[in-house]
């Protein structure tokens, strides 16, 4: 019967060893269970300040395409009308190029020689415009130098 009452103390020393063990476990596990609780919470607070940074960012984003949907809207007239001015200077380029074809492929230009000895004396009168005024201008240059 000693032998039992031994075995039973081995077997209670046994089970408080156990239960001091089992608790220190469980105090560590609290502790970082408590850390991890603590670092849960800050993680949350700066996701929402990040949150609430990042829907700021979106809101000036979208102002900012909605301003440059506008502006390029707004563009649309002057690409309409480079569009338009680039098919007009085609078409008279392209008329321009029949006509030379024409006159060079016809030999008979009697109809012609008025306009281009009109061109030519408007020419001549430029000319002698400018030597006037080059003319004046050294003459009034001299005048002043005197």
């Amino acid at each position: 019967m000693v032998l039992v009452q031994i075995g039973v103390f081995i077997m209670a020393v046994s089970f408080a060893i156990f239960a001091i063990a089992l608790s220190k476990l469980l105090l560590r596990t609290s502790t970082g269970i408590g850390a991890i609780a603590t670092a849960a919470g800050e993680l949350e607070s700066k996701l929402d300040g990040a949150i609430q940074a990042f829907e700021g960012t979106l809101d000036e984003t979208n102002v900012t395409i909605s301003d440059m949907e506008g502006k390029l809207n707004a563009l649309n007239s002057v690409f309409m009308t480079a569009e338009k001015f680039g098919d007009a200077a085609n078409l008279f380029g392209e008329e321009l190029n029949d006509m030379t074809e024409a006159y060079a492929n016809n030999g008979d230009l009697k109809s012609v020689k008025p306009f281009i000895r009109t061109i030519q004396g408007a020419e001549f009168a430029k000319m002698l415009w400018a030597s006037w005024k080059r003319g004046r201008q050294s003459t009034e240059t001299r005048k002043g130098r005197a």
